[in-house]
């Protein structure tokens, strides 16, 4: 387990290209508990507090049996740090810092939590986390269906819906993007070339950790799933078609079930062109619906075929949704799975607590899918507020949980920490004011209308259409984003496509650099980062705190939620005593900071 001892790097040039690298380990785990059959009470009731109590009881008792002791409990300023990215995906403002560590009440942790999971803030994280899993994370999403899936389901969050609901909605989803941002999902397939049994595997792997793409070509080569399971489950998404039109603007992503094909009207479609002669082969074949280990849909309406499908995913029946989602819920907070990788339930790989992921899933259904609910309880437990520090003794694996694990930022976290930074409110609305990709649509649109009212005509526009309501719909949709989220979400989009690691645009890897990252940001958010100069955070800082120790320790907590340690402490400041340029030594200690491991990870 690599676990970087949080030294600040020197001052020279090259520490500036600093990157951070976490090696994953693949370990083995005990085997799978009996499975819960339907209809058994959850074992918390409603309590979270019984809740909290379960997850570390279970752990704690992994931990007796291999003989494995936990860290020490997190300081303050590792948790703050900490429960902030892990809640509102930024890390804490100096005076937001400063308020907690003087703070004396002994249940301020616990306050603390409920307040942040309260915050709006909390909904964008884990719309941040759900719809890089959906959708991705790349700058070829031309159609914003990123930023209307996370808003769509941050808001949905936010309000306590439970997920349950959230993914009936997805799984359902018709009409156009503008009116329903739940079709943004289905972009995924392949956009305006959409593919819809990608949907076959996509949606089951994101909503029940059920992998069975393999099995499109040929029976599954550990499990029992074979090509006729997966045809029945493809033929849900067959019967629905994406349609994509780029030549009307702004372009509305519409979902539509097809009617039943006209199959003698068409032959073999010997006469058709090669992509429709795919579709039709793709629905002559996929035509039966059928769940995983269930009987064929008997309905023909093909209308009714993905509410049945979306009805088995959440049924009290099928144990295996909620399961999973917990498993995703806790590998979110604690960094993996209790299962992993998180979705591929399989015969294969068993959960190293193997009762408690049992009893999570079943909590989790019985009290109503409840995210908000997962994350206070989890978070609030004794193994999440665990050093980041192993103890001594016998060296625990991953799956332990005897200690916080160092986790890299994502791209979304690290742009959010550099934003906030450099002053989030502010920049924030001036990036989505000079960046609103709806705003030359509009304009283009009024120019049309008055050279048309003017007898005019505009060429350049002749193959296209103005979709006025979509335009009024997207508009408004994108009123509700926050211009700070927008530009984190963005600058987290190029920064990843910068790579070309596949990876970091897909997942959640995340391997750059601080100077790389400054490539991708504007000039106005580098010039508050890096210079010193009024309306910059160091010209700020050296105006707010006269005094050298004071300014230094305001630095860390700015950078790092903690103030300087005093061996750090007196290099820092003998290094800023002995350069002739104050100004320019303290750019190089901001850089310093920015370019630690301790800056790039969560711990």
């Amino acid at each position: 387990m690599f676990n970087p001892q949080f030294k600040t790097l020197g001052l020279s040039a090259a520490l500036l290209a600093a990157s951070v690298s976490l090696a994953l380990l693949a370990l083995e785990r005990p085997a799978l508990a009996e499975e819960t059959k339907p209809g058994e009470k959850p074992v918390t009731g409603d309590s979270e507090a019984q809740l909290t109590a379960l997850m570390d009881r279970e752990i704690k008792k992994v931990w007796e049996r291999d003989g494995i002791k936990p860290a020490e409990r997190a300081s303050d300023e590792e948790f703050l740090r900490r429960v902030y990215l892990d809640t509102v995906g930024v890390p804490p403002t100096y005076d937001e810092a400063v308020a907690f560590y003087a703070d004396k009440d002994e249940a301020k942790r616990s306050k603390l939590i409920d307040k942040l999971v309260a915050d709006e803030r909390f909904g964008r994280h884990v719309g941040d986390l759900w719809s890089v899993i959906m959708m991705g994370r790349g700058q070829r999403d031309l159609t914003g269906g990123g930023m209307v899936l996370a808003q769509w389901l941050a808001e949905r969050v936010n309000r306590g819906d439970g997920f349950n609901n959230i993914i009936y909605d997805v799984v359902t989803a018709t009409g156009g993007m503008a009116d329903n941002p739940a079709v943004a999902a289905y972009l995924a397939a392949g956009g305006n070339q959409y593919k819809p049994v990608d949907m076959t595997g996509n949606l089951t792997k994101y909503f029940t950790g059920v992998q069975i793409q393999c099995a499109q070509c040929h029976k599954h080569p550990y499990e029992s799933w074979t090509e006729a399971d997966f045809a029945g489950m493809a033929s849900f998404f067959v019967a629905s078609n994406l349609r994509v039109n780029v030549r009307s603007v702004p372009v509305n992503p519409t979902l539509v079930d097809a009617p039943p094909a006209p199959r003698r009207a068409m032959g073999d479609g010997a006469n058709l062109p090669a992509e429709a002669r795919q579709r039709l082969e793709e629905m002559r074949k996929y035509n039966a619906p059928r769940v995983l280990g269930g009987k064929a849909v008997q309905t023909q309406d093909r209308s009714l075929w993905r509410p049945i499908l979306a009805k088995w995913m959440v049924s009290p029946e099928n144990s295996q949704t909620p399961r999973y989602l917990a498993n995703r819920l806790w590998s979110f907070v604690f960094g993996s799975g209790l299962l992993n990788p998180v979705d591929d339930f399989n015969s294969f790989n068993t959960p190293s607590h193997p009762e408690l992921l049992e009893a999570l899933g079943r909590d989790f259904a019985a009290n109503g899918w409840q995210v908000k609910r997962f994350f206070r309880a989890a978070l609030k437990t004794q193994t999440y507020q665990l050093s980041s520090k192993p103890a001594g003794g016998k060296k625990p694996e991953a799956w332990h949980f005897a200690h916080y694990p160092v986790k890299q930022l994502s791209p979304e976290q690290f742009m959010g920490a550099l934003v906030t930074l450099a002053g989030a409110t502010d920049l924030g609305r001036m990036f989505k004011q000079n960046s609103n990709p709806y705003a030359p649509i509009r304009q283009r649109y009024e120019r049309l209308k008055r050279g048309q009212a003017e007898g005019g005509e505009n060429d350049n526009m002749r193959d296209y259409t103005f979709d006025e309501a979509a335009l009024a719909k997207f508009e408004a949709l994108f009123e509700k984003v926050p211009g700070d989220w927008y530009m984190r979400r963005v600058l987290a989009s190029r920064y990843a496509t910068s790579s070309s690691d596949d990876e970091m645009t897909e997942g959640d890897a995340f391997t750059q650099t601080i100077d790389q990252a400054l490539a991708v940001m504007n000039g106005d958010i580098t010039n508050r980062l890096s210079g010193s100069g009024r309306g910059s955070l160091l010209g700020s800082l050296m105006n707010r705190f006269k005094n050298e120790e004071e300014r230094l320790h305001a630095l860390y907590l700015m950078t790092l939620g903690r103030r300087a340690g005093k061996a750090e402490s007196s290099r820092m400041l003998e290094y800023v005593r002995s350069e002739k340029d104050t100004a320019k030594a303290w750019e190089d200690l901001l850089f310093a900071l920015l370019a630690t491991t301790e800056f790039a990870t969560n711990h």
